[in-house]
């Protein structure tokens, strides 16, 4: 569709005839060609893809149909490339006037005319439709006719007309200037060329904006790309077909980088193929279209994790991550690259943790673009820190009292040797621990890996088999293999080897009595909420300090606070 050709097409219509844009598309206009006391003829007027090759297609109302039926014009079926819409309306209005004053017959005119002349009225004038007002003069000589009004002039020189029309309502005189050949088809009344005034009206039928200063093609376009993001455009085309001057703002450089070397509309300007200013913001929307997908993005993040806005990129953030121990680890995402996975930044600490590359994450090499979100990397990255993080604290709290421990971060295979007296004779114990990937939501697979009598130990079995289950029918994310071990070596060794959760000491540094035994000899208290184990003293003061549990951080029950 050559819109500069259908923008000319509106513009003359518009002068002559009540037409507008439906919802600001220049290629469907609406309006009426004629209107009496109580009806409107109405007509739509849609230009196709390939006009003007093919001619408009037009839409009458209901009174035009009842009026003329569908109605036959020779505008439309002998339709070329150098044909006007203006002549077929011209053409419908015509044939809608004959329909509703028919031409009267040259003996009833002559007759009307007699008795007319006959008995004048002279203190009235004759009706408006049969004045000319290129003839008419206010001189007593010429207040009568002497012959049958004059024919008015056509509405387009190549349509024919009745005698009887009447045009008062539709009159559009063309100044003797006025160019009308199909190459140009207006008149240039501003000082800004045909092209520029073209520009600024293909911008206005799809963005607002202001005028700035008073050059009319130096506006400001406001570009709404969310509910909350509008960007102010300052385009100067006042030297029109030349590249225009715009001024972009920062936020749309920190988006897309220099405009002019980003955008293919500006780099490939060519001012003798007068290209169109509208595509370069077309470009700019579709390039900026990505925030409004940013924006989704983060909104997502923020009901999960907190993060903090890079004040140089509108697409990188600082995730943060609380995990075990009240340990917090900064994650720098950068999204740009979106609907391709984020670029990831983690510390050398983090990397130690993950025991693995940001690009071998599940969530990365299972990428769909379109598919996939950046909140399915953190979580899995946050998830990550939290069990290794977990696997880290576990492993401290045995090798306080183990030391023969060894972790394979590749298997996720923990092994240790636990040693005792039974009796008069040592036995050790080699247990190996499979961690489940979702540990700890999931159950550990504990085994025991070294043969021993059967005869002999068969209690010890026993009770290490008892054990097992006591201890995983009541797992939780907040169970601890260390607690594992200790209902372990109460059970066949008669011995605690646990540790508080806060100094990690068997013995109490404030009444040294161990964290287990009888009531009378030990200092110990467990978390109602997730069965930790605390010296009582050190409870207390984890307690008055934060007023919950230092692990599950659930607020204990008022009996348990001191």
């Amino acid at each position: 569709m050559d819109r500069q050709r259908v923008l000319k097409e509106a513009q003359q219509l518009a002068s002559k005839y009540s037409f507008w844009m439906v919802s600001g598309d220049i290629s469907h206009l609406y309006g009426y060609i004629h209107k009496t006391n109580d009806k409107k003829y109405e007509l739509e007027i849609k230009f196709p893809e390939q006009f003007p090759q093919v001619p408009p297609h037009l839409v009458y109302d209901d009174d035009i149909l009842t009026l003329l039926g569908e109605p036959t014009l020779e505008g439309l079926e002998q339709w070329s490339h150098e044909s006007n819409v203006l002549s077929v309306v011209d053409e419908l209005y015509i044939k809608i006037q004959n329909k509703l004053n028919p031409p009267r017959s040259i003996e009833d005119q002559d007759e009307e005319e007699i008795e007319e002349y006959i008995t004048p009225d002279l203190n009235r004038y004759p009706p408006e439709e049969e004045i000319d007002p290129s003839i008419f003069t206010p001189t007593g000589d010429e207040l009568f006719y002497d012959e049958p009004t004059r024919r008015s002039e056509s509405p387009t020189q190549s349509q024919p007309q009745s005698p009887s029309q009447d045009y008062s309502e539709h009159e559009f005189i063309i100044p003797e200037n006025a160019v009308t050949s199909p190459e140009e088809l207006f008149i240039d009344t501003d000082s800004e060329s045909l092209e520029g005034t073209t520009e600024l009206a293909l911008i206005q039928q799809e963005y607002a904006y202001d005028e700035k200063g008073d050059k009319p093609a130096h506006i400001i376009v406001y570009l709404t790309i969310t509910l909350t993001r509008t960007f102010l455009i300052d385009i100067d085309f006042s030297n029109y077909p030349q590249k225009p001057n715009i001024i972009f703002p920062n936020e749309v450089k920190a988006i897309i980088g220099d405009p002019y070397t980003n955008l293919q509309t500006l780099i490939s300007w060519d001012s003798s193929k007068n290209p169109h200013i509208i595509d370069v913001l077309h470009e700019l929307e579709t390039k900026l279209f990505s925030l409004k997908t940013l924006e989704e993005q983060l909104r997502k993040i923020s009901q999960e994790f907190q993060f903090e806005p890079d004040p140089s990129s509108l697409t990188r953030i600082k995730v943060h991550l609380l995990t075990y121990g009240f340990d917090e680890y900064v994650i720098h995402i950068d999204l740009e690259p979106y609907p391709n996975p984020p670029s990831i930044d983690i510390s050398a600490e983090l990397r130690e943790i993950l025991k693995r590359p940001v690009k071998d994450l599940t969530s990365i090499q299972n990428w769909v673009p379109k598919e996939s979100e950046p909140i399915d990397v953190i979580r899995e990255l946050a998830w990550l820190v939290d069990k290794n993080s977990r696997i880290n604290f576990e492993l401290e709290l045995l090798k306080e009292h183990y030391q023969n421990i060894s972790y394979d971060p590749s298997t996720d295979t923990l092994r240790v040797d636990m040693k005792g007296k039974m009796k008069t004779e040592d036995l050790t114990f080699e247990f190996k621990i499979e961690l489940p990937r979702d540990y700890p939501m999931s159950i550990p697979k504990v085994s025991v890996i070294n043969e021993f009598d059967l005869e002999t130990h068969e209690k010890s079995r026993e009770d290490l088999h008892a054990s097992f289950e006591d201890f995983f029918d009541e797992w939780t994310p907040y169970s601890y293999l260390v607690d594992l071990f200790n209902l372990i070596s109460k059970k066949i060794f008669e011995v605690s080897v646990v540790a508080c959760v806060i100094c990690h000491q068997i013995d109490c540094p404030t009444c040294s009595l161990k964290i287990a035994g009888s009531d009378e000899d030990a200092c110990h208290i467990a978390c109602p909420s997730c069965d930790r184990v605390y010296h009582k003293h050190c409870w207390d003061q984890t307690i008055k300090s934060f007023g919950k549990c230092g692990f599950c951080l659930k607020v204990p029950p008022p009996e348990m606070i001191p």
